[in-house]
């Protein structure tokens, strides 16, 4: 869970959120596991009703595609999903160029430079390595696969 504000975002940009992290996610046509409940999880921060994380579920099991889904989005709520979008596409374990392309639009509609983008990858990368730090702590195998797809076109 990340410490954000994410719960405070007008219903609007909540729900728009959500939809940039679904055009992240079926980008590349599928939808593993880990971005699905990545996906879950960040509706449930952002406090949506049950009608609206059932509609927002839907839409991704369709896989309706979301083009649009940052317009009118405030540039600080934008650079949030910027973030959790890279999140999602490194929840299966890469990234996939598809994904990589939606990133880079969702970077350039929030003013975000290549340099604040390989910034945001590094962190990502600290990230994954703090992860795997506990897991040899733990005595646990240090590399996970168990990814899976729950939606494929």
């Amino acid at each position: 869970m990340l410490p954000d504000t994410l719960h405070m975002f007008d219903k609007e940009d909540r729900k728009a959120y959500c939809r940039v992290l679904a055009a992240v996610a079926l980008s590349d046509g599928r939808v593993s596991m880990e971005e699905f409940a990545n996906y879950e999880s960040r509706m449930g921060m952002a406090l949506l009703t049950p009608e609206d994380r059932a509609m927002l579920r839907q839409e991704l099991k369709r896989g309706r595609s979301f083009p649009d889904a940052a317009d009118g989005m405030h540039p600080a709520h934008l650079r949030i999903a910027l973030r959790d979008a890279l999140l999602m596409a490194a929840a299966d374990g890469h990234y996939d160029s598809r994904e990589m392309d939606v990133v880079k639009q969702l970077a350039e509609r929030a003013a975000f430079s290549p340099e604040d983008l390989e910034e945001l990858y590094d962190w990502i990368d600290e990230g994954w390595n703090w992860m795997k730090k506990g897991r040899r702590v733990l005595s646990l195998p240090e590399e996970v696969h168990h990814w899976n797809t729950v939606y494929e076109d």
